[in-house]
């Protein structure tokens, strides 16, 4: 029994929000000191945005970029929602290896924390935006 549409967002809508509070609750961890704490909620985090995107956001934006839509702002917001979270997912596995010591730090490890956390943040809120503007 296939799930409906809207069954599916609302419960991207949940788990986005709960998402939201692990990366507030994980930048305080930080601001603790307690970073193994704080890599280990980012990592959670970071394991169930993975599983969102493919199988509740991938079909989602399907529907909503099928050939022969006109091209609109929506689009482009939808484009820029979607580069925004895929450039986190490279960012988040370098910040990773170079925590583990399984890389070289090419560059400051807080400015690609700040970058990563800033392009979810963004790419968050426009979700957030994009949901709003669509289902209401």
């Amino acid at each position: 029994m296939p799930i409906e549409h809207e069954t599916v967002v609302s419960l991207n809508l949940i788990l986005q929000l709960a998402l939201f509070i692990a990366l507030i609750y994980a930048l305080l961890l930080a601001r603790r000191r307690e970073f193994k704490r704080h890599c280990l909620m980012l990592r959670m985090a970071f394991a169930a945005q993975i599983l969102a995107i493919l199988l509740l956001m991938s079909p989602a934006m399907g529907i909503l970029l099928e050939p022969g839509v006109p091209t609109s702002f929506l689009v482009a917001e939808i484009f820029l929602h979607h580069a925004l979270g895929l450039a986190v997912i490279p960012l988040f596995i370098y910040i990773n290896l170079v925590y583990e010591k399984r890389l070289s730090p090419r560059f400051s490890m807080r400015s690609a924390m700040q970058a990563a956390a800033g392009m979810w943040v963004a790419s968050l809120l426009m979700g957030f935006h994009l949901y709003f503007y669509l289902n209401y």
